[in-house]
């Protein structure tokens, strides 16, 4: 059978979704890089250890304490996803903090949340969860609820963006709730929940030059959480994978002292495809450079799918000597950043024309070579 996929082109029945990893931390993996991140937060009151299949964080200090995961992840689109209990949220309790001086004070109220864009400890966010009695010593008129609050750090100062109260869906007590924070296209959607998450707010993030940024965790003065896991996934970067160095001007001043005739622009020129099966993704126009045995091709412009991630400088392929004179073995990277590794080959015509050939889907690209001035 033969195998549906797209070369330059693109399947009709693709999926045109971006892949993602995701991290999870459980006590089966010892919690991976938090618990480093906790370890090397260096605070003499900050204390974690594995009880009952989940990680204890405790916050014994009188400051508030943001620890950030060594897992670095790109600023524009991530998800991060934290399952835990408050450990110190019940009515009418205090707990003991010791302040920078070694003084002993008590907390009634604490709280527990998720650092994001973080990109250093004077510019990153946060959201926190805690749990109050509006009148606890009246039973008539006291409510239970929650408060989600999300934060914004930067140089010394802290300003509270939003606050939004909660009294149904999620545990206002000791059990588990799930915090989750969703960043894309330059915005944050918080949700929580006890069984279901809801999505309680979105804000706009700041518009900074950060392309890679940590979550984390965050733990107000007193608070004391036990981690069930936690779940870190990232949209996967594909040009990452085929990245170059090559620019237009470094293009330019090679093909301008390069004597190798095959060296040079090639422009989309026509093609011959079954359209069933395949069809056209670009008008491409690349560049042949001479590299391990054979070329280089490198993208210049002419895509239309998935054209936004199509940049200049990006390894369209390579093409390998064989035998037969004139006649290249083809690795192609298609429009979804996948390899096509077999069944594919390039062969020239009086140096002028380059066919791309895909006997396997019946299809065949060619173009045509940019004569210099």
């Amino acid at each position: 059978m033969k195998r549906l996929a797209c070369i330059l082109f693109v399947l009709i029945a693709c999926v045109l979704e971006m892949s993602a990893r995701s991290h999870y931390a459980t006590v089966y993996n010892q919690f991976g890089s938090l618990v480093s991140a906790v370890s090397w937060a260096q605070h003499g009151n900050l204390a974690c250890e594995m009880v009952d299949n989940r990680l204890t964080v405790d916050n014994g200090s009188s400051h508030s304490i943001a620890i950030a995961d060594t897992t670095l992840v790109p600023a524009t689109g991530y998800q991060y996803l934290v399952r835990a209990a408050a450990l110190h949220n019940q009515p009418g309790r205090s707990y003991v903090v010791t302040d920078s001086l070694g003084n002993k004070k008590r907390v009634e109220r604490t709280s527990w949340g998720v650092i994001f864009a973080y990109a250093n400890p004077s510019h990153y966010m946060h959201v926190e969860i805690s749990s109050f009695n509006s009148n606890f010593y009246d039973d008539l008129t006291d409510k239970r609820q929650m408060t989600v609050e999300v934060w914004r750090h930067q140089g010394d100062s802290a300003n509270r963006i939003c606050s939004i109260p909660l009294d149904d869906g999620v545990d206002l007590y000791d059990g588990l709730n799930t915090l989750m924070v969703s960043v894309d296209k330059g915005q944050a959607v918080i949700s929580v929940g006890k069984k279901k998450l809801k999505a309680v707010a979105t804000v706009e993030l700041s518009d900074d030059d950060v392309s890679l940024v940590k979550t984390g965790l965050f733990l107000g003065a007193g608070s004391k959480i036990a981690v069930e896991r936690t779940v870190l996934s990232t949209q996967s970067d594909p040009t990452r994978r085929v990245a170059t160095t090559w620019t237009r001007e470094s293009l330019d001043q090679h093909f301008a002292i390069s004597s190798d005739p095959l060296e040079g622009y090639w422009q989309y020129q026509d093609r011959d495809m079954e359209d069933k099966w395949l069809r056209l993704g670009g008008r491409y126009t690349v560049a042949l450079v001479a590299s391990h045995g054979g070329y280089d091709i490198i993208y210049v412009d002419g895509s239309q799918v998935n054209a936004p991630q199509w940049q200049f400088g990006l390894l369209k392929g390579h093409i390998s000597r064989t035998i037969f004179d004139g006649h290249y073995d083809l690795v192609w990277i298609d429009a979804m950043f996948a390899p096509i590794t077999h069944d594919a080959y390039a062969a020239f015509e009086n140096g002028v024309l380059m066919t791309l050939s895909f006997p396997v889907y019946n299809s065949q690209l060619r173009l045509s070579k940019v004569l210099q001035p």
